[in-house]
């Protein structure tokens, strides 16, 4: 099946995109770029993906800035943290910032996941955005060398990965998503990596302008590979571990618009136009987003280029 317009965030047709085949020894992970509700995104897809590559070994984390870690957290090496194997489900009212409770709230899986990669500098934090992205990049690539890995899957809820969003200090690429980008794009993985963008517009920190234009240079760039409706299966797992959350955190958001379309014809839900769009209010951003594009993954090839995109 192909995908058409998508209210204007297709610049044309797309392919409907498949997650990669793996090898039976292949070592995979899924990891969520942005930390917060990125870690529920990347259980979803790790548990997809597993199902369909049941001989392959199938990780997946999350990506935080620096912070305490409690005393039953096990460094893996000086960037990379094994959670404790015993469940934390959350607490009602518990939104689990500034900590990893969404992190520990979630079952575990191969090895001990979700693993959680720390990104230990900020534009907080002194140097030239070039020092600040070799440091981190450097710590990226200690901790993706320590699980032998083949292949990655980025998960960005939102897609300010692509866009550079509001989320950030001094320069959108020291932005936790764009560094994690960045050192993906200089990881020695054999199969490469490929980048996810999960409900455009959830995080309600991209224009819809902007978002349309970021997507059309990546087709230029040739690196848009198609997309998933329906957000390619991965809600009800996503939806499911962000229960207790406000309806503002970006699985909620997603899990609102799926409902909200429902008993759409296919072919306008495909088309986008005169479906109107969702408000979305978060973190002092707000923008008005198609409710089509709430319900689709974007799947582009990693590459270093991404890290450029405006």
């Amino acid at each position: 099946m192909e995908r058409t317009c998508c209210a204007g965030l297709l610049p044309r047709v797309l392919p409907a995109f498949r997650l990669p085949r793996l090898e039976a020894s292949s070592r995979a992970l899924v990891l969520g770029m942005g930390g917060g509700c990125d870690v529920f995104a990347a259980a979803a897809f790790a548990e997809l993906w597993q199902t369909e590559n049941p001989r392959s070994v199938v990780l997946f984390g999350t990506c935080t800035g620096t912070r305490p870690m409690p005393e039953d957290h096990t460094p893996m090496s000086a960037h990379l943290i094994r959670l404790p194997p015993k469940v934390a489900p959350l607490e009602p009212a518990d939104e689990g910032y500034g900590s990893t409770r969404l992190e520990c709230s979630v079952p575990r899986g191969a090895e001990g996941s979700p693993l959680i990669f720390v990104v230990p500098r900020t534009g907080k934090d002194e140097g030239t955005v070039e020092q600040i992205t070799a440091y981190n990049t450097a710590a990226m690539l200690e901790s993706l060398e320590r699980l032998r890995l083949d292949q990655v899957l980025a998960v960005d809820l939102g897609g300010d990965s692509l866009t550079g969003g509001a989320d950030f200090e001094r320069d959108a690429e020291l932005g936790r998503d764009r560094q994690v980008l960045h050192a993906l794009s200089m990881a020695p993985l054999p199969d490469g990596f490929v980048h996810l963008i999960v409900g455009p517009g959830c995080d309600g920190e991209t224009p819809v302008p902007v978002m349309k234009a970021a997507v059309k240079a990546a087709d230029e760039r040739g690196v848009l590979l198609g997309i998933m409706p329906r957000l390619g299966g991965a809600l009800p797992t996503m939806a499911r571990l962000s229960a207790t959350l406000r309806a503002s955190r970006t699985p909620n958001i997603l899990h609102y618009a799926m409902a909200h379309l429902e008993g759409v014809d296919e072919a306008l839900w495909e088309d986008g136009h005169g479906l109107g769009a969702c408000g979305i209010h978060r973190h002092g951003n707000r923008n008005e987003i198609p409710w089509c594009w709430l319900t689709v993954v974007l799947a582009l090839k990693g590459t270093r280029q991404l890290v450029d995109a405006r």
